[in-house]
């Protein structure tokens, strides 16, 4: 319990509140939590707790935040029987090592090659707290400064929309203080569709055509492991055709399971962590045409992912 500060005059100990003089600190310490620890209580209950549940603001605001996230719904694309689409992530914008010349290359290559659709896997930036010592390499602090750094710097081309999810680091805010950036980008930039944290489904016609996914972990003992065993988990009846993938930084695209699986890169450089980890982050992304069937299940007939590597 913390006290008032209290009065000294003549020697004697008085109470703030009520003005009681004692002999010594001990005595007005007894006396504030026999007459006044009751009143404290009342007001400390009406400062934090916020409904019959005990529930904290900071609580209630993560709740809130988290009933709003279920209302996110992937959305419909309508497409004939080729689509061509890009792929990227990581861009973690306000990260030391941030790529945004090769950024912005890269999506003046996909306006110049007429892509329409760009899809990002997450950690449109880079966060805060996120590993130890991570406040060495980010230029720019706080969830408000660090999406309004996003939304100036990062790329905007007419005709051009890029769906996303969120990764760890944009979750770190989340985490937190419960604010989730990717509504706050999406808020702001008409271009910028949210679709949600770290897993979303593109569907045509019923079918999940495209999952972005932002999976967890460090590096695997090999490059394509960890996506590997992620679609070993999925159930025949709910795989989709193409899965694009973040968090790794590495670039790959193998089919397994029927699953055309892309890990799309990165557009960070290699900040002490990743070179730590072991890693060699592929700056660039993919541009992909895709060949449906135009039977009920949309297969896929052809697949042909191009890597664009900006840096080496």
């Amino acid at each position: 319990m913390k006290y008032p500060k209290a009065i000294f005059k003549e020697g004697r100990v008085y109470c703030p509140e009520c003005n009681k003089g004692y002999a010594d600190h001990s005595g007005f310490r007894y006396h504030y939590r026999k007459e006044h620890f009751e009143n404290l209580k009342d007001a400390v209950k009406k400062e934090v707790v916020v409904d019959d549940y005990g529930l904290t603001p900071k609580q209630l605001k993560k709740i809130l935040v988290a009933k709003k996230e279920k209302a996110i719904k992937p959305f419909n694309i309508q497409i004939g029987e080729t689509y061509k689409f890009a792929a990227l992530t990581d861009t973690h914008l306000c990260s030391t090592e941030e790529q945004l010349d090769a950024l912005h290359e890269f999506y003046e290559i996909c306006r110049k090659e007429t892509v329409e659709d760009i899809y990002n896997a997450g950690d449109m930036v880079a966060g805060q707290g996120v590993y130890s010592g991570q406040e060495y390499e980010v230029h720019t602090f706080g969830a408000d400064n660090q999406v309004a750094y996003f939304n100036k710097n990062y790329p905007k081309v007419k005709d051009v929309k890029t769906h996303f999810i969120i990764g760890n680091h944009d979750y770190s805010y989340y985490k937190q203080i419960g604010l989730d950036v990717g509504r706050m980008i999406s808020a702001d930039r008409e271009d910028m569709n949210y679709l949600g944290v770290f897993e979303a489904n593109i569907m045509i016609k019923g079918i999940p055509l495209i999952r972005l996914v932002h999976p967890d972990g460090g590096m695997a003992y090999a490059l394509t492991y960890r996506m590997q065993k992620y679609v070993e988990q999925i159930s025949s009846g709910r795989k989709p055709r193409i899965i694009i993938s973040g968090h790794q930084h590495t670039m790959a695209s193998f089919l397994y399971r029927n699953v055309h699986v892309l890990q799309a890169g990165a557009f960070e450089g290699q900040t002490k962590l990743i070179l730590r980890k072991g890693i060699n982050p592929s700056i660039g992304g993919y541009i992909v045409e895709v060949k449906l069937s135009n039977d009920s299940h949309k297969s896929i007939i052809g697949f042909k992912p191009e890597f664009r590597r900006l840096r080496y």
